[in-house]
């Protein structure tokens, strides 16, 4: 009994594993479900994103249901707000370029400015949920920040938006397994992709951040270096700029 106990206990790298996929599987579902009414879709993924940096950075026994709650009730408005224009921005691009299409000359090379700059909305939204989910401040103020963690480390952004486009388009490569996947997306395929890219975004976020403890929980500024304290996922090491450190928004994690 003592050896089950070792194996599948809660710190044991089993039960760390198992608690990993139970918060990815459940926070999937409250993605897909809150998703349903799709204007609400871009709430919900800062939701996804919020619920999987908690916790990335320490938090392992909140409750999912409430944490992803507090997520999309803090970002409904932002996020929901950007979604929607990304969404026309997109469909009004897409609609442009069919029209480009049917000409030639001057006028047909226009489609490959305007899926240029879809491929730039895309890079922007990639990070601007994560953004919204992680710090605080207005739409300008979270879209400007977004644009400085896309691009002052482009090999991250590859990688992130890599993890967001590649497995979409893989999905619809071939038709005949399209229930599969479907299958895995509900199941668990959007969190797993959120949660690999919070990843890496984390470790640009992470000198913003406050400092957390093991359990999540910020550390005040006045405990901040106490040998005390067990800190939680440790902050990038990367130099920051005083200047930046001071105009960038204030944090939300």
């Amino acid at each position: 009994m003592q050896w089950l106990l070792k194996l599948f206990g809660e710190e044991s790298p089993v039960g760390r594993f198992l608690n990993q996929m139970f918060v990815i599987v459940a926070s999937n579902l409250l993605f897909v479900l809150f998703s349903v009414p799709v204007v609400t879709i871009g709430a919900s993924l800062s939701a996804l994103n919020y619920t999987l940096m908690k916790y990335r950075r320490g938090d392992r026994h909140f409750k999912v249901a409430s944490m992803f709650w507090k997520g999309f009730k803090e970002s409904f408005v932002k996020a929901t707000v950007c979604f929607v224009v990304y969404g026309l921005l997109m469909l009004f691009q897409a609609l442009e370029i069919s029209w480009c299409r049917q000409f030639t000359g001057p006028v047909a090379l226009f489609q490959y400015a305007l899926i240029g700059l879809m491929v730039l909305e895309t890079i922007v939204a990639v990070y601007l949920f994560p953004v919204i989910a992680a710090f605080n401040g207005g739409i300008g103020e979270l879209l400007k920040n977004a644009l400085y963690f896309a691009f002052s480390k482009p090999h991250c952004m590859l990688l992130c938006v890599a993890l967001y486009v590649g497995p979409l388009a893989a999905t619809y490569a071939s038709i005949r397994y399209l229930p599969l996947w479907a299958f895995l997306w509900l199941l668990f395929g959007f969190a797993l992709v959120v949660y690999l890219a919070s990843g890496i975004m984390l470790r640009q976020f992470m000198p913003f951040l406050p400092e957390v403890d093991i359990c999540g929980d910020i550390i005040p500024s006045d405990m901040a270096g106490d040998p005390n304290i067990m800190v939680g996922e440790d902050h990038s090491s990367d130099d920051v700029d005083e200047k930046t450190l001071q105009e960038m928004m204030k944090y939300g994690l």
